[in-house]
């Protein structure tokens, strides 16, 4: 198959580490055999939500997959377990010393695997005030970022869209940005996500410029939900042309799972990829 006109990384599950993006047309939910058909189908890198949860026997051997197709590793979820819980708006000395203990995990998890993107989402505690919680994000984000830092490690603070993910603490790329701003720190940074910014409501161009170089990981969905890029309402054209403005040259991860769920869905997703204009 042809290059993809962009850097797409596809996903080795989403919502389960057994659903991978194209696991109909691999004819298996293994996530050797889904790096395998990513690499054939032009795809440069993976993401894998569900990284920490896998045993670190099958991580290195994503690691050695990746490394011998030439893909990037992308983006994966720090504490899957934990992620809508209010960890890193801990702000009392054990939560916080718990927070980084799973840091330092997290850090062996990417070491196998060649990564260096790590979501950081939080849940919100209805029992402290939002600005608390962020503030005490930000200044969490700036103490793990230090032993992230060593690691090679970015720390990536994600804005999810309460319609589609309620109950958390960043519903907005101005909250993740005011966070990567108060945090600080070079191993802090940005994921901006089409889906979650257009479900909110922002122009998509005016909020990937307003984040700028903050941006480390770009992630993919149309709208209305999340569907296929090319099968929505987003303005590609002008979406591509800003990340273009801002020098974007990290993954764009497809965060997604194809509209129909079968082979033929799968390949309806390719094909719309292939479509999608080059910068």
């Amino acid at each position: 198959m042809s290059a993809m006109p962009h850097r797409f990384a596809g996903h080795l599950g989403l919502r389960a580490p057994d659903r991978p993006l194209l696991r109909h047309l691999a004819g298996s939910g293994d996530p050797i055999a889904q790096i395998e058909l990513l690499a054939d189908c032009g795809f440069v890198g993976v993401q894998d939500n569900f990284l920490a949860l896998r045993q670190p026997e099958q991580q290195e051997r994503i690691g050695q997959a990746l490394a011998r197709r030439g893909l990037a590793m992308g983006s994966f979820v720090h504490d899957p377990l934990a992620w809508n819980r209010p960890t890193w708006s801990a702000a009392d000395v054990d939560s916080r010393a718990a927070l980084l203990a799973e840091v330092k995990r997290t850090i062996a998890c990417a070491r196998r695997v060649g990564g260096c993107h790590v979501t950081c989402i939080t849940g919100f505690d209805p029992g402290r005030s939002r600005s608390e919680q962020l503030a005490a994000m930000a200044d969490n984000l700036a103490r793990a970022g230090d032993c992230a830092a060593r690691a090679g490690l970015i720390l990536c603070v994600e804005a999810t869209a309460p319609a589609f993910v309620p109950g958390m603490l960043v519903e907005s790329s101005a909250d993740a940005i005011a966070l990567v701003d108060r945090a600080d720190h070079e191993a802090v940074a940005l994921m901006l996500d089409t889906g979650h910014c257009a479900m909110n409501g922002e122009d998509l161009p005016t909020a990937i410029r307003r984040a700028g170089r903050r941006v480390a990981v770009v992630q993919i969905a149309d709208t209305p939900g999340r569907i296929d890029p090319g099968a929505g309402t987003l303005d590609w054209p002008a979406i591509f042309a800003a990340l273009a403005e801002i020098d974007h040259a990290g993954l764009i991860e497809v965060e997604h799972e194809p509209m129909e769920d079968s082979a033929e869905g799968e390949r309806s997703l390719l094909g719309r990829l292939q479509a999608l204009p080059r910068s």
